[in-house]
């Protein structure tokens, strides 16, 4: 059998100056997805490793002070933990359409692609790295697995790729949470995120919306997201008026559980009684 490399030790970026290897985490650990390699780590040229094109990040995640110190700390010290590759011909017998993406390489990396442009930065030649061809079955799984441990990551992005495990899968939110040492109220708010239209997703990945916005506004229907989007900055979602135009208050009766039952029922859509029962059952926001 070949060697068991946790993959939530090997996202991790942050590397110290004392950095020595991390322990293991017991087998069947909940926020740990386990690869099984071929040989030990090898030397991969990293003029011959595409970073993964369907691991679409902000523009920010390559650029910046946290980068360049990325670049430093390698350029320095080398890259002290591998990088996990797949061959460009397992990708593309999976993923076909992104032949275009690869540029003739022969590697592409599915864990350290933000490593990867890093030492391509510092002027590596070489990069260390660990084979597994098989983990392109459960690739969007790894990248979720990777983003838990990183700064600036698109939301969005990681909505597509949650929702890509789910349906590739077919397992649930609470168990795609458990593998990749999430809550499961985190991932019903990042895929709420992918109920926006397009306008707000490209304010979304600009930063000009706010990720606890994009959640709510990401339940609304089609016509009042552009009404939103129109009105721009701060994209707020308007009151919604009386038939003589003024705003009042919806005021649940209280006094026993039934009776705030019915008042409920009386005063909210079925859509506001969805949210509500959503926003419930949520724990505090993460993110």
């Amino acid at each position: 059998m070949g060697k068991r490399v946790n993959l939530v030790d090997l996202a991790r970026e942050e590397v110290p100056d004392s950095y020595s290897p991390p322990p293991r985490q017991p087998a069947g650990s909940s926020a740990a997805v386990d690869v099984s390699s071929g040989p030990d780590t090898m030397a991969l040229a990293v003029s011959q490793v595409a970073a993964n094109p369907l691991n679409r990040r902000s523009d920010r995640d390559s650029s910046g002070e946290d980068f360049d110190q990325l670049v430093d700390t390698i350029r320095t010290h080398g890259v002290l933990q591998p990088i996990v590759v797949c061959s460009t011909a397992a990708f593309l017998d999976r993923y076909p359409k992104e032949r275009g993406g690869l540029h003739g390489a022969r590697w592409v990396s599915l864990i350290g692609n933000r490593r990867l442009q890093a030492a391509a930065a510092a002027g590596l030649e070489q990069v260390p790295a660990l084979v597994n061809d098989d983990r392109v079955a459960s690739m969007y799984e790894v990248m979720l697995v990777e983003n838990s441990h990183r700064r600036d990551l698109g939301p969005l992005h990681e909505a597509v790729a949650m929702q890509q495990v789910l349906t590739e899968s077919g397992i649930s939110q609470r168990q795609l949470a458990s593998r990749i040492g999430r809550s499961q109220p985190y991932i019903t708010q990042r895929m709420a995120l992918l109920g926006l239209i397009p306008e707000l997703r490209d304010a979304l990945d600009e930063g000009l919306l706010k990720v606890e916005q994009g959640r709510e506004i990401g339940g609304l229907p089609e016509t009042e997201q552009r009404a939103i989007a129109a009105a721009g900055s701060p994209y707020r979602r308007k009151s919604r008026p009386t038939d003589n135009g003024v705003n009042t208050r919806r005021t649940i009766t209280a006094s026993s559980p039934a009776k705030a039952a019915e008042s409920i029922r009386r005063l909210f859509g079925a859509d506001e009684l969805a949210e509500l029962v959503r926003l419930l059952s949520e724990d505090a926001p993460e993110g």
